[in-house]
């Protein structure tokens, strides 16, 4: 899948664009060709979806954030509660979505 260009003759990502191309593939198929584009492309790919992530998550307050941060690590710290790994934490995520 080719990335449109711009007038520099730079790869670039239109959200319209792109999400009309990919409305007929599967994960799976979009990933081998995300996986498939130059370093380059696929930085700017994951920048873009990045982005898209975060305009959609709720503004929090940072110091709250902050907070819950220190509270958790207290347990952690404490053995309160156990941490996962991140094989851990992205089996669950999977099968969460699947």
């Amino acid at each position: 899948m080719l990335l449109p260009m711009n007038s520099e003759g730079a790869r670039w990502i239109d959200n319209r664009t792109l999400a009309d191309k990919v409305t007929d593939m599967s994960i799976q198929q979009l990933s081998r060709e995300a996986l498939a584009l130059p370093l380059a492309e696929r930085a700017a790919l994951a920048q873009a979806l990045w982005v898209s992530i975060d305009d959609g998550m709720p503004v929090t307050d940072e110091r709250a954030a902050v907070a819950d941060a220190l509270r958790r690590d207290e347990e952690l710290s404490a053995g309160i509660v156990i941490g996962r790994t991140h094989v851990e934490v992205m089996e669950a995520a999977r099968r969460a979505i699947a």
